[in-house]
Protein backbone atom coordinates (compact mmCIF):
# COMPACT_ATOMS: atom_id res chain seq x y z
CA UNK A 1 0.00 0.00 0.00
CA UNK A 2 1.37 3.43 -0.91
CA UNK A 3 0.60 6.54 1.09
CA UNK A 4 0.91 9.89 -0.63
CA UNK A 5 1.55 12.84 1.68
CA UNK A 6 0.91 16.37 0.50
CA UNK A 7 2.33 19.31 2.42
CA UNK A 8 0.32 22.52 2.19
CA UNK A 9 1.71 25.92 3.29
CA UNK A 10 -0.54 28.92 3.92
CA UNK A 11 1.03 32.36 3.66
CA UNK A 12 -0.44 35.27 5.58
CA UNK A 13 -1.91 37.98 3.35
CA UNK A 14 -0.97 41.52 4.27
CA UNK A 15 -3.87 43.53 2.96
CA UNK A 16 -3.09 46.86 4.67
CA UNK A 17 -0.49 48.14 2.19
CA UNK A 18 -1.79 49.04 -1.29
CA UNK A 19 1.37 47.67 -2.88
CA UNK A 20 0.60 44.26 -1.40
CA UNK A 21 -3.11 44.28 -2.16
CA UNK A 22 -4.28 41.17 -3.99
CA UNK A 23 -5.94 41.36 -7.44
CA UNK A 24 -9.66 40.64 -7.63
CA UNK A 25 -10.47 36.97 -7.46
CA UNK A 26 -11.24 35.31 -10.77
CA UNK A 27 -14.81 34.38 -11.43
CA UNK A 28 -15.67 30.90 -10.23
CA UNK A 29 -16.88 28.58 -12.97
CA UNK A 30 -20.38 27.24 -12.45
CA UNK A 31 -20.71 23.72 -11.08
CA UNK A 32 -21.44 20.91 -13.46
CA UNK A 33 -24.48 18.69 -13.00
CA UNK A 34 -23.92 16.36 -10.05
CA UNK A 35 -21.21 18.53 -8.47
CA UNK A 36 -21.53 20.36 -5.17
CA UNK A 37 -19.44 22.77 -3.12
CA UNK A 38 -21.11 21.59 0.08
CA UNK A 39 -19.75 18.24 1.31
CA UNK A 40 -22.60 17.94 3.81
CA UNK A 41 -25.75 19.27 2.12
CA UNK A 42 -27.84 17.46 4.74
CA UNK A 43 -27.09 18.30 8.38
CA UNK A 44 -25.55 15.35 10.20
CA UNK A 45 -27.76 13.80 12.84
CA UNK A 46 -26.27 14.19 16.31
CA UNK A 47 -26.40 10.42 16.94
CA UNK A 48 -25.24 9.31 13.49
CA UNK A 49 -21.99 7.31 13.44
CA UNK A 50 -21.15 8.21 17.02
CA UNK A 51 -18.00 6.54 18.35
CA UNK A 52 -17.67 6.33 22.11
CA UNK A 53 -14.10 6.51 23.41
CA UNK A 54 -13.34 5.52 26.98
CA UNK A 55 -9.98 5.87 28.73
CA UNK A 56 -8.75 3.77 31.64
CA UNK A 57 -5.45 3.14 33.36
CA UNK A 58 -3.75 0.05 31.93
CA UNK A 59 -0.27 -0.11 33.42
CA UNK A 60 2.23 2.24 35.05
CA UNK A 61 6.01 2.27 34.79
CA UNK A 62 7.96 3.11 37.93
CA UNK A 63 9.35 6.59 38.52
CA UNK A 64 13.12 7.09 38.46
CA UNK A 65 14.38 9.54 41.05
CA UNK A 66 10.83 10.76 41.73
CA UNK A 67 10.47 11.63 38.03
CA UNK A 68 7.80 9.95 35.91
CA UNK A 69 8.81 7.50 33.21
CA UNK A 70 9.64 8.82 29.72
CA UNK A 71 7.92 6.11 27.69
CA UNK A 72 8.83 6.07 24.01
CA UNK A 73 7.88 2.83 22.27
CA UNK A 74 5.39 0.01 22.90
CA UNK A 75 5.86 -3.37 21.20
CA UNK A 76 3.74 -6.52 21.24
CA UNK A 77 6.08 -9.52 21.33
CA UNK A 78 3.61 -12.23 20.32
CA UNK A 79 6.09 -15.11 20.57
CA UNK A 80 6.34 -14.78 24.36
CA UNK A 81 2.88 -13.18 24.72
CA UNK A 82 3.70 -9.90 26.43
CA UNK A 83 4.19 -6.23 25.71
CA UNK A 84 7.44 -4.32 26.01
CA UNK A 85 7.90 -0.60 26.63
CA UNK A 86 11.06 1.44 27.15
CA UNK A 87 11.88 4.38 29.39
CA UNK A 88 14.17 6.81 27.56
CA UNK A 89 16.48 6.84 30.56
CA UNK A 90 17.55 3.23 29.98
CA UNK A 91 15.18 0.54 31.30
CA UNK A 92 13.15 -1.83 29.14
CA UNK A 93 10.02 -3.26 30.78
CA UNK A 94 7.77 -6.18 29.99
CA UNK A 95 4.04 -5.75 30.58
CA UNK A 96 1.52 -8.58 30.82
CA UNK A 97 -1.38 -8.48 28.38
CA UNK A 98 -3.78 -7.51 31.17
CA UNK A 99 -1.45 -4.74 32.41
CA UNK A 100 -1.29 -6.24 35.89
CA UNK A 101 2.44 -7.08 35.84
CA UNK A 102 5.22 -4.66 34.94
CA UNK A 103 8.73 -6.13 35.16
CA UNK A 104 12.07 -4.56 34.35
CA UNK A 105 13.49 -6.81 31.65
CA UNK A 106 16.75 -4.99 31.02
CA UNK A 107 18.53 -1.74 31.89
CA UNK A 108 21.00 -0.47 29.29
CA UNK A 109 22.58 1.62 32.05
CA UNK A 110 23.82 -1.50 33.85
CA UNK A 111 27.57 -1.13 34.36
CA UNK A 112 28.05 -4.61 32.88
CA UNK A 113 27.23 -3.27 29.41
CA UNK A 114 29.49 -0.18 29.46
CA UNK A 115 26.80 1.81 27.70
CA UNK A 116 25.58 4.60 30.02
CA UNK A 117 22.54 6.22 28.46
CA UNK A 118 22.80 9.94 27.74
CA UNK A 119 19.23 11.02 28.45
CA UNK A 120 19.58 14.68 29.37
CA UNK A 121 17.32 17.10 27.53
CA UNK A 122 14.15 16.21 25.69
CA UNK A 123 15.42 14.25 22.69
CA UNK A 124 18.29 12.07 23.89
CA UNK A 125 18.10 8.68 25.53
CA UNK A 126 16.98 5.12 24.88
CA UNK A 127 15.26 5.93 21.61
CA UNK A 128 13.59 2.70 20.54
CA UNK A 129 13.88 -1.07 20.24
CA UNK A 130 12.53 -3.97 18.21
CA UNK A 131 12.35 -7.75 18.47
CA UNK A 132 13.33 -10.12 15.69
CA UNK A 133 10.14 -11.73 14.33
CA UNK A 134 11.54 -15.11 15.40
CA UNK A 135 12.51 -13.96 18.91
CA UNK A 136 10.33 -16.54 20.66
CA UNK A 137 10.74 -19.39 18.13
CA UNK A 138 13.22 -22.05 19.24
CA UNK A 139 15.54 -23.41 16.57
CA UNK A 140 15.33 -20.37 14.31
CA UNK A 141 18.04 -17.91 13.36
CA UNK A 142 16.36 -15.03 15.18
CA UNK A 143 15.56 -16.78 18.45
CA UNK A 144 16.27 -14.55 21.45
CA UNK A 145 17.46 -11.61 19.34
CA UNK A 146 16.36 -8.01 19.73
CA UNK A 147 17.86 -4.61 19.00
CA UNK A 148 18.08 -1.38 20.97
CA UNK A 149 18.86 2.10 19.66
CA UNK A 150 20.19 4.49 22.29
CA UNK A 151 22.30 7.57 22.92
CA UNK A 152 25.34 7.06 25.13
CA UNK A 153 27.93 9.22 26.86
CA UNK A 154 30.58 6.53 26.25
CA UNK A 155 32.47 7.81 23.21
CA UNK A 156 35.59 5.69 23.65
CA UNK A 157 35.00 3.38 20.64
CA UNK A 158 35.60 4.92 17.24
CA UNK A 159 32.38 5.79 15.38
CA UNK A 160 31.37 4.23 12.08
CA UNK A 161 29.84 7.49 10.88
CA UNK A 162 30.50 11.14 11.66
CA UNK A 163 29.53 14.56 10.35
CA UNK A 164 31.64 17.53 9.26
CA UNK A 165 31.38 19.04 12.76
CA UNK A 166 34.38 18.75 15.07
CA UNK A 167 32.34 19.25 18.25
CA UNK A 168 30.40 16.30 19.64
CA UNK A 169 27.86 15.71 22.40
CA UNK A 170 27.35 11.92 22.46
CA UNK A 171 27.18 8.76 20.33
CA UNK A 172 24.10 6.93 19.11
CA UNK A 173 24.54 3.16 19.04
CA UNK A 174 22.60 0.25 17.56
CA UNK A 175 23.01 -2.88 19.68
CA UNK A 176 21.98 -6.49 19.17
CA UNK A 177 21.10 -8.55 22.24
CA UNK A 178 20.63 -12.34 22.43
CA UNK A 179 18.56 -13.78 25.26
CA UNK A 180 19.33 -17.38 26.18
CA UNK A 181 15.74 -17.92 27.31
CA UNK A 182 13.35 -15.71 25.30
CA UNK A 183 10.46 -16.28 27.68
CA UNK A 184 12.42 -15.45 30.85
CA UNK A 185 11.12 -12.65 33.04
CA UNK A 186 14.44 -10.78 32.79
CA UNK A 187 17.20 -10.72 30.20
CA UNK A 188 19.56 -13.67 30.74
CA UNK A 189 22.00 -13.24 27.86
CA UNK A 190 25.49 -11.84 27.61
CA UNK A 191 26.83 -8.45 26.60
CA UNK A 192 25.24 -6.92 23.50
CA UNK A 193 26.95 -6.78 20.13
CA UNK A 194 27.57 -3.29 18.78
CA UNK A 195 26.41 -3.05 15.18
CA UNK A 196 26.59 0.63 14.27
CA UNK A 197 27.84 3.74 16.07
CA UNK A 198 27.61 7.30 14.88
CA UNK A 199 28.95 10.44 16.50
CA UNK A 200 26.42 13.18 17.18
CA UNK A 201 27.46 16.84 16.87
CA UNK A 202 24.39 18.25 18.64
CA UNK A 203 22.01 17.20 21.40
CA UNK A 204 18.87 17.04 19.25
CA UNK A 205 17.70 15.18 16.14
CA UNK A 206 19.40 11.94 17.10
CA UNK A 207 18.10 8.54 16.13
CA UNK A 208 14.86 7.29 14.62
CA UNK A 209 12.68 4.21 14.54
CA UNK A 210 13.68 0.53 14.30
CA UNK A 211 11.46 -2.09 12.70
CA UNK A 212 11.31 -5.39 10.88
CA UNK A 213 8.70 -5.69 8.14
CA UNK A 214 5.75 -7.34 9.96
CA UNK A 215 4.30 -8.60 6.66
CA UNK A 216 7.46 -10.37 5.43
CA UNK A 217 7.41 -14.15 5.57
CA UNK A 218 10.32 -16.53 6.31
CA UNK A 219 12.17 -17.45 3.15
CA UNK A 220 11.49 -14.16 1.38
CA UNK A 221 14.17 -11.57 0.63
CA UNK A 222 12.44 -9.04 2.88
CA UNK A 223 12.34 -11.27 5.94
CA UNK A 224 14.91 -10.35 8.59
CA UNK A 225 15.76 -6.93 7.16
CA UNK A 226 16.18 -4.42 9.96
CA UNK A 227 15.09 -0.90 9.01
CA UNK A 228 16.51 2.04 10.94
CA UNK A 229 15.86 5.74 10.69
CA UNK A 230 18.62 8.26 11.36
CA UNK A 231 18.02 11.94 12.09
CA UNK A 232 19.99 14.80 10.55
CA UNK A 233 22.57 15.49 13.26
CA UNK A 234 20.66 18.29 14.95
CA UNK A 235 20.80 22.04 15.48
CA UNK A 236 18.99 24.11 12.82
CA UNK A 237 19.61 25.00 9.21
CA UNK A 238 21.50 21.76 8.49
CA UNK A 239 24.97 22.91 9.65
CA UNK A 240 26.27 19.39 9.04
CA UNK A 241 25.23 19.43 5.39
CA UNK A 242 23.61 16.04 5.92
CA UNK A 243 20.60 16.91 3.76
CA UNK A 244 22.75 17.75 0.75
CA UNK A 245 23.38 15.09 -1.87
CA UNK A 246 26.96 16.36 -2.10
CA UNK A 247 27.63 15.44 1.54
CA UNK A 248 30.55 13.08 2.06
CA UNK A 249 29.69 9.42 2.47
CA UNK A 250 29.95 9.36 6.28
CA UNK A 251 27.62 12.37 6.62
CA UNK A 252 25.11 10.89 4.15
CA UNK A 253 24.37 8.24 6.76
CA UNK A 254 22.45 10.93 8.63
CA UNK A 255 18.98 12.21 7.64
CA UNK A 256 18.06 8.94 5.97
CA UNK A 257 16.60 5.47 6.38
CA UNK A 258 18.71 2.32 6.09
CA UNK A 259 18.25 -1.40 6.15
CA UNK A 260 20.66 -4.07 7.36
CA UNK A 261 20.69 -7.81 6.83
CA UNK A 262 22.55 -10.51 8.75
CA UNK A 263 25.08 -12.09 6.39
CA UNK A 264 25.06 -15.91 6.06
CA UNK A 265 27.60 -17.61 8.32
CA UNK A 266 31.00 -17.88 6.63
CA UNK A 267 30.18 -15.44 3.84
CA UNK A 268 31.83 -12.12 3.04
CA UNK A 269 29.43 -9.43 4.28
CA UNK A 270 28.35 -6.69 1.91
CA UNK A 271 28.48 -3.06 3.12
CA UNK A 272 24.86 -3.37 4.22
CA UNK A 273 25.16 -6.73 5.93
CA UNK A 274 25.66 -7.44 9.61
CA UNK A 275 28.26 -10.19 10.16
CA UNK A 276 26.86 -13.32 11.77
Amino acid sequence: MTFHITLVSLAALLMGAPALAQPPAAAVAPLLPGQSNDPFPRPLAAAEGVIAVNVRDFASLPDIGAVAARMMNLVDETGTRRLFVNDMRGPLYSVSYDGARVTQYLDINDAAWGMPVQASGRERGFQTFTFHPQFGQAGTRGVGKFNTYADTSNQTPSPDFTTTQSATTHDTVLLEWTARTPGAATYDGGAPRELIRFRQPFANHNAGHLAFNPLARPGTAEFGLLYMGVADGGSGGDPCGCHRISARRSARFFASTHWARRAPTGSTPSPRAIPS
